[in-house]
């Protein structure tokens, strides 16, 4: 690897109307851009009546990733993050695509929730206007979605994320391209409806400097600016003069006569404007300032600022055991024995991977608090459910699986709803938190003397001293229960005494 690239952090954010790539460097602070691609792919464009990815959008994906995978390729696997949004969120066929998306990548696909989109979103904006520092309403209409943050400094406090964006709301509103008052007062309406049971707790919360973020925002700003309908920004004014534009000419395909639309917008911009005209109404904005920073950035922040990531996420899992009243010194029981286990075990595990292990473990009595019978069925529930800041929609399925299938039965439905990748993660792990649950069984931490704990491709070898098992009745007798429960995934446990 080439040692200019060491210092390279790269971010592509798979977006319901365009796939961005950035690569960037962090000095004295900031987030100097390296060099940027988009590819305007329209997944959401895309989408069938039955939400399904048709053929020609996974194709023209396909390609746009082609040529980001060479970009990349000699940066850092730790300085490479790939995240999805709405689009792939609500597709039926999401989990084929992303499988063929990480083959072409090299690199795992994160897909994210709509709150977590909106935190991240929130620090690339929060970033690239750390000279304002006031407290901000920062709004991003994507293609599918558009994400709603209050924040202090680097700080998010209210995220929303709604189901409207300017390729959904273009194709809804504006069918075959007519634009007339009639279908703008639809998808305006509608946009309101949307925003409506927010703006009363938004407004309470208040901000000093209201920010839009992404593309089209951006469009928005450069034509107002460009026809000398705004000095800077977006504002109200602006944007009724613009909307009257639009309607004057009718159609779509007579955008292109609008200045400082880039054809390339040209099909999803009025749902966009429509949404903004909404926003500004429902929040009572008479201006706005546009960002240059948005998700990508923020993913590029995180990354830099890894402690902080890290606190995150420990939060969100110290909130969910709050919440629920987990029995925490339980938790630390059976994650004393998973490291005494991790440690003598003979492969390696990638910390972000045992990180899961963690969470899943300090949360897998969370279902206890709801009901006993079927608790980790409960608990699965919740954790895939939850909002959970810093974690992905794979990660907390990962979780999910791993205290789905902590005890009892290992389910082999629940492990058929992983694709290849996680399957493989999820395995290993289930091992050593299934068998630190059974060390743990009475509620008190004492050491176990194992002396082997070796992984094969389809064995595992467990040597454990002869008189202390004896000494452990129950432990042994769930240990030989342990023994025919792997089996049924083709597992082979091979306890040896000594």
């Amino acid at each position: 690897m080439p040692n200019t690239h060491r210092h390279h952090f790269a971010a592509i954010d798979l977006g319901s109307n365009s796939f961005h790539l950035l690569v960037a460097q962090f000095k004295s602070g900031q987030i100097f851009p390296i060099d940027s691609v988009k590819h305007m792919v329209r997944l959401a464009a895309g989408l069938d009546d039955h939400k399904n990815i048709s053929p020609e959008y996974l194709a023209k994906a396909y390609e746009s990733l082609q040529s980001m995978s060479e970009r990349i390729q000699n940066i850092p696997d730790s300085h490479i993050r790939i995240v999805g949004t709405n689009t792939l969120r609500v597709a039926k066929n999401s989990r084929e695509f992303i499988a063929q998306a990480e083959q072409i990548l090299g690199h795992e696909i994160e897909i994210i929730s709509g709150r977590e989109e909106a935190r991240m979103l929130y620090l690339g904006v929060a970033q690239s206007t750390s000279d304002n520092p006031a407290r901000k309403l920062v709004m991003d209409i994507g293609g599918g979605s558009t994400e709603l943050i209050i924040g202090d400094g680097m700080k998010p406090e209210k995220r929303e994320s709604l189901y409207m964006g300017c390729v959904s709301y273009t194709k809804k509103y504006f069918k075959q391209g007519v634009i007339d008052e009639a279908n703008w007062k639809r998808a305006v309406i509608h946009a309101l409806q949307e925003l409506n049971p927010f703006i009363q707790s938004f407004k309470a919360s208040g901000w000093k400097h209201s920010v839009g973020a992404s593309g089209t925002m951006r469009a928005t700003a450069g034509i107002l600016e460009m026809n000398q309908w705004a000095p800077s920004g977006i504002t109200l004014q602006g944007v009724e003069q613009l909307k009257q534009r639009c309607i004057e000419l009718g159609h779509i395909d007579q955008l292109n006569q609008l200045n400082g639309l880039s054809e390339e917008r040209r099909p999803v911009f009025i749902g966009g404007l429509a949404i903004v005209y909404a926003l500004m109404k429902a929040f009572s904005l008479e201006q706005m300032d546009v960002s240059g920073g948005a998700l990508r950035e923020g993913l590029i922040y995180e990354m830099l600022d890894g402690p902080k990531h890290i606190s995150v996420t420990k939060r969100s899992i110290r909130k969910l055991c709050e919440q629920f009243t987990v029995d925490t010194v339980q938790a630390e029981n059976v994650q004393r024995h998973s490291e005494d286990l991790y440690a003598k075990l003979n492969i390696k595990i990638k910390k972000r991977i045992l990180a899961l292990l963690n969470g899943a473990i300090k949360l897998h009595e969370i279902g206890l608090s709801i009901a006993h019978s079927q608790y980790h069925k409960i608990g699965a529930y919740v954790i895939q459910h939850a909002d959970m800041p810093g974690f992905s929609n794979q990660q907390k399925l990962v979780m999910a699986t791993l205290v789905r299938l902590h005890r009892r039965k290992i389910s082999k439905s629940a492990l058929a709803t992983l694709t290849p990748r996680q399957y493989e993660v999820v395995i290993p792990l289930l091992v050593i938190m299934r068998l630190s649950v059974v060390f743990a069984r009475n509620r008190h931490f004492e050491p176990v003397p194992i002396e082997l704990f070796h992984w094969k491709i389809n064995s595992i070898e467990l040597k454990i001293n002869r008189e202390w098992l004896l000494d452990h009745p129950l432990i042994k007798a769930d240990l030989k229960d342990e023994v025919k429960r792997l089996q049924t995934i083709g597992l082979e446990l091979m306890l040896k005494l000594h």
